[in-house]
């Protein structure tokens, strides 16, 4: 496998002539950064809007029309795919998802293959890869992992939105995984009830109770927990201010970081600090 070529660009509105093509023999990763698109490919059509990301085989006519002002995107050329999870029918699966972008927000899988698509064109923009054989080899496995992510996603079954109480068949251990990953993944951010309960499909009600019965605790005592794990690392393994930590475990409040750190550790985050560097 070969990172062929990585490039960006703007198609306006206004264009007379589309963005696209056809390769003979080179696969492309194409994605939407901002503004909202009709995708055109073999015959197909999807409106997309930022974040979107089109897989195209080899010698797979395709055109990019912006709706909005102005499209900007990105690409990817791949040469000598091998052992690839995807073929054109589960690629065209794919690509007509993109009409439904709030995959990215709900599913942590998804969202993970455009931070892998981001690493990679940073490296190639910069020439890093192109310099340093291991990241270049990096960012192939990147690459395969973005084509293994998303057969993964196509392949999964999708959870059922509707009555929470006739979910009778689901794998909740699952579903409670999927949570706890979602809060490792993203503690540093404000994670709201609803956004949780978006992004398995639940009744907010019915997610905590579901969650308590298989962890024993809430989901907010679980994120409150790794925060606060978090901040031991932190306090314990760097040289960080108070404050700082605070912020960068997802607490919204100093004051509160430090009256929940003492409840639960009996010490004050300083006071601990101090203690364990005695030690």
């Amino acid at each position: 496998m070969k990172i062929r070529v990585c490039g960006a660009g703007t198609q306006v509105r206004s264009d007379d002539v589309w963005a696209g093509g056809v390769h003979a023999a080179n696969y492309e990763m194409l994605y939407i950064v901002s503004g909202k698109a009709r995708f055109h490919w073999n015959g197909r059509v999807c409106i997309a809007e930022a974040p979107a990301m089109f897989l195209l085989p080899p010698l797979t006519p395709h055109q990019l029309e912006s709706i909005t002002t102005e499209v900007k995107y990105r690409f990817l050329e791949i040469t000598d795919i091998e052992d690839s999870p995807l073929d054109r029918q589960t690629m065209d699966e794919w690509n007509e998802l993109q009409a439904h972008n709030d995959i990215y927000s709900r599913t942590v899988l998804a969202a993970a293959i455009l931070e892998s698509f981001d690493w990679i064109y940073h490296l190639h923009l910069t020439g890093e890869a192109r310099l340093h054989p291991d990241l270049e080899q990096v960012c192939l496995l990147e690459v395969s992992k973005i084509y293994r992510l998303i057969a993964y996603t196509l392949s999964s079954s999708p959870l059922p939105a509707g009555n929470p109480d006739q979910t009778a068949g689901r794998d909740v251990e699952q579903t409670v995984d999927r949570l706890v990953d979602f809060m490792e993944w993203r503690y540093k951010e404000e994670i709201t009830l609803t956004a949780l309960a978006d992004l398995v499909h639940l009744n907010p009600s019915y997610l905590i109770r579901m969650f308590k019965k298989h962890r024993k605790v809430t989901p907010f005592e679980f994120l409150r927990d790794l925060r606060l794990k978090a901040a031991v690392s932190l306090l314990s393994g760097s040289s960080m201010p108070v404050q700082e930590i605070a912020h960068e475990t997802g607490f919204g409040s100093v004051h509160y970081f430090c009256r929940l750190f003492k409840q639960t550790y009996g010490q004050s985050p300083a006071e601990w600090r101090k203690q364990l560097r005695k030690g």
